[in-house]
């Protein structure tokens, strides 16, 4: 009698597939590209979190510390809002993270199409404000501050075969 896969051994096979089609060598990126590459697919870390991003308040464009504000085109008030120190360090950063831990991602991305973390880069990647109100501790304002904290996502491209990995997020957080 020949054996049918179960619909679990068909999810587990093609995962596999996918682990192995996304190589033992990690991708480099260079996010302005990635981002303009797929944007359909909501990547956006230059123009939300870009270092081209005005960071004091201004109510005639997008700032970051408008972003701990409400203001517009922001979509809530947010309690931490950073940008990126300059393109350099973006890169650098997320490439290195990427090169040391791509083991965990590539697994991540071939069981189930997304990596998300949070990582000290150990040195300043970014700049923006956090509410010193937050958490019912008095009203929203902003105050300046740096970071050495990353927060990113990473996703795999809908239907690509082979897989390919694209950075949704990647931005300066205030917290770990």
């Amino acid at each position: 009698m020949r054996h049918v896969p179960s619909s679990d051994e068909v999810e587990l096979a093609e995962k596999m597939d996918r682990y192995e089609k996304l190589s033992d060598q990690p991708p480099k990126f260079n996010v302005a590209n990635n981002d303009a590459l797929f944007r359909d697919q909501d990547a956006h870390t230059v123009e939300r979190h870009g270092p081209d991003v005005p960071l004091q308040r201004d109510p005639t464009t997008r700032t970051i510390e408008g972003r701990i504000h409400g203001d517009s085109p922001w979509a809530k008030p947010e309690n931490f809002s950073h940008r990126w120190t300059d393109p350099s360090t973006m890169n650098r950063t997320i490439n290195d993270y990427v090169r040391e831990n791509w083991e965990e991602i590539r697994s991540n991305l071939a069981m189930d199409g997304v990596h998300r973390d949070k990582f000290d880069a150990h040195h300043r990647v970014g700049e923006g404000y956090y509410n010193v109100g937050m958490y019912g501790a008095g009203p929203r304002q902003s105050r300046f501050s740096t970071t050495s904290f990353v927060s990113i996502t990473i996703n795999l491209v809908p239907g690509a075969d082979p897989p390919q990995p694209f950075i949704v997020t990647a931005f300066p957080s205030g917290l770990m």
